[in-house]
């Protein structure tokens, strides 16, 4: 991130206008150098997944920091007519920066020339080691969480998994590894956790345990649950080994990704819903107090301003929820919890950043400077879209790719609906 912001930031300064004038001759060809080069890494880090590239980050971000140090002291000079010479910017000053860019730039050209089989993801998107619940950082996640409110949604997704459609049904809702899953399928499949013939699996390659997990959906129908879709290419992956025998078998899929939704059923994804402020009051409620308590009738009010504060989202109810179970049931305890909600979340990272932190690692580079910005608005700011669209092209945020003639407007409006698709931002 801190390496495709500093590029970003050297390619804005070159683009400044007039700029060009301050060179001349070799100067020309060095100033033309250092924007390819910074071009180069910005297509490399914002299309690369190669874990190598990611070791040399840092040396991109530092030799590109250096570069546009050097060009905005000379400008600098130049202004105060302390290093002007005929009117040119010499250009011996900028080789030592402009030979740095170029070793840096052969030492990713020879990781990406050893590793071509895995050099580009054309969109940006990288595939994950595995469910968000099994992360590390997600493993103390609430496991019997009571969610109110959401009979409408399971209503729904039970009607498509029940529907009368005989056809293979892909029911979705808005660091993989393949082998991983063939092995858990098995496991779940042979309704056991550890299998006795373990051993014999370890001996069979990707494609015999695919087969064998084929083979073992055949006959009755089935319901597999699939959870948490990052990309479409681990969609590829995994759906050839579920069989279509006409019976009615069904895969539910959840993803935070909308455009993986589609891809992987066109017809139409189910969209979870936030939840009501009675239904998030409710929520929250049962889980201080427990389904067979009352709640004192003085924290009511209170209560149901912390839930509204909460936005619809289950995750942070509960996690507020368990803060408050530890806390003293009185009016004052629970007006100081509604006046640090957000200190209280941010006190939580294994929790809800932990999952916000998912959604972040996944953006394309070229997205992350643009989601981030988004903390510079104060707390439920409603901001126009114009305004937002300005501002980040002011940032220099926004680089319309080569040979496109779409303008930064449209550019920046094409970022801004990705990221309301990967359900980062509320429109």
């Amino acid at each position: 991130m801190a390496a495709y912001t500093a590029v970003i930031s050297l390619l804005q300064t070159l683009d400044q206008p007039n700029i060009s004038e301050l060179f001349h001759d070799h100067s020309t060809e060095m100033f033309d150098s250092l924007r390819a080069t910074a071009e180069y890494f910005q297509d490399v880090l914002e299309n690369t997944s190669n874990e190598k590239i990611k070791s040399l980050e840092e040396d991109i971000r530092v030799v590109v920091s250096e570069a546009e140090d050097v060009v905005e002291m000379k400008i600098s000079e130049i202004i105060k007519e302390e290093s002007w010479t005929f009117g040119i910017l010499q250009h011996h000053d900028m080789l030592p920066v402009v030979e740095k860019m170029d070793t840096t730039k052969k030492q990713v050209m020879e990781i990406l020339c050893h590793d071509a089989d895995q050099i580009l993801e054309l969109t940006g998107d990288s595939l994950i080691g595995a469910s968000s619940m099994s992360d590390p950082m997600l493993s103390d996640q609430l496991e019997d969480d009571i969610v109110q409110g959401l009979d409408g949604d399971l209503e729904i997704i039970d009607k498509r998994l029940r529907g009368p459609t005989s056809d293979l049904d892909i029911v979705t809702i808005s660091e993989f590894q393949y082998r991983n899953v063939l092995l858990e399928a098995l496991h779940c499949i042979s309704k056991q956790r550890v299998i006795e013939n373990t051993k014999d699996y370890d001996k069979m390659n990707d494609s015999e345990l695919a087969d064998l997990v084929q083979k073992s959906l055949k006959g009755p129908r089935y319901l597999v649950v699939v959870d948490d879709i990052w990309s479409r290419d681990v969609w590829d992956s995994i759906s050839q080994i579920f069989p279509n025998r006409n019976n009615g078998s069904r895969v539910l899929l959840t993803t935070r990704e909308t455009d993986v939704a589609i891809y992987a059923n066109t017809s139409s994804p189910h969209k979870m819903n936030l939840l009501d402020l009675d239904n998030s009051w409710k929520l929250l409620r049962d889980k201080v107090f427990g389904l067979e308590y009352d709640h004192p009738p003085e924290l009511e009010e209170i209560g149901k301003k912390i839930a509204e504060k909460c936005q619809g989202l289950p995750l942070i109810i509960s996690v507020i929820a368990g803060h408050l179970s530890k806390t003293a049931k009185t009016l004052k305890s629970w007006e100081y919890v509604a006046k640090t909600l957000n200190e209280i979340i941010a006190s939580h990272p294994n929790k809800c950043l932990g999952v916000l932190g998912l959604s972040y690692h996944h953006l394309p580079n070229r997205l992350k400077p643009c989601f981030l910005s988004m903390g510079n608005f104060p707390e439920d700011f409603q901001v126009d879209t114009w305004r937002l669209i300005q501002l980040w092209i002011a940032e220099g945020f926004i680089r319309a790719p080569a040979g496109s003639r779409k303008s930064l407007e449209e550019v920046a409006k094409c970022y801004l609906e990705d990221l309301i698709s990967r359900n980062l931002i509320m429109a």
